[in-house]
């Protein structure tokens, strides 16, 4: 499946952000949402770009560090899901997702 992800950026405390825009290819509705991430910023650094921070550790549901803002909901659509358990077969090919 093939998205769109607008991703809050910002450089620092003190610095003004913006939303950009990231194209996510290819994405399997088995990844996870971090996994999805994952990828996205393998293509970043490959062109020299800084990747998506984010914070996660146990990439299992259990430490709840990968929590994000996606589409306005806290983790995404799915309640009482982590972002490390939220699978991409929650979304559609050509979704739009706002993190």
């Amino acid at each position: 499946m093939n998205l769109l992800l607008h991703v809050w950026r910002q450089p620092g405390p003190n610095a003004a952000g913006a939303m950009m825009d990231y194209p996510a290819r290819g994405v399997s509705p088995d990844m996870s949402f971090v996994e999805m991430l994952d990828v996205v910023n393998e293509g970043l650094i490959e062109k020299d770009e800084d990747p998506i921070a984010f914070d996660h550790d146990c990439r299992e549901g259990i430490c709840g560090s990968c929590g994000m803002m996606i589409n306005g909901s806290a983790h995404g659509p799915m309640k009482l899901t982590t972002a490390c358990q939220l699978h991409m077969r929650t979304f559609k090919d050509g979704n739009e997702i706002w993190i």
